[in-house]
């Protein structure tokens, strides 16, 4: 799958989550790459363009214990913390070889956005993006 292609897939799945949640879960995500071992911010939306890549080690630290060569290998692992507040990253879904999907709630917490009952119901939703990455990772050499 190409970038153009993610993105809406990403899109559409995000509206389909915040509809069965009744609100937005993830209200900043990111799809970031590894190119030589530099960081590339492929696609952002949120309320801090300017400032995520600066801030990406502090804020994904939660997240990068989840992150290993083994788990991340191929799209569609993904992962969430329940220790992300405010600008840390709440999950990941792996898109491709070297390339992720990072997702954050500004001001609630993935342990908040959990206990909310409606959290049955919208799960499916992530679990679902998450597939269509196993199934067609995102190729960056494509766009």
């Amino acid at each position: 799958m190409n970038l153009q292609t993610a993105v809406s897939r990403i899109y559409k799945c995000i509206s389909k989550l915040d509809a069965a949640y009744g609100r937005p879960v993830f209200d900043e995500f990111a799809i970031v790459g590894l190119d030589g071992g530099k960081l590339k911010l492929h696609h952002y939306k949120g309320p801090n363009e300017g400032g995520f890549l600066a801030e990406f080690a502090d804020n994904t630290m939660a997240l990068r214990k989840e992150l290993t060569e083994d788990q991340t290998a191929l799209g569609g692992e993904f992962s969430f913390t329940r220790e992300g507040e405010g600008a840390s990253m709440d999950a990941y879904i792996c898109l491709g070889p070297d390339v992720y999907l990072f997702c954050n709630h500004t001001e609630k917490s993935m342990h908040e956005i959990t206990q909310d009952p409606e959290w049955l119901n919208a799960q499916g939703e992530f679990l679902n993006l998450s597939q269509f990455f196993a199934v067609d990772p995102l190729d960056l050499g494509e766009d």
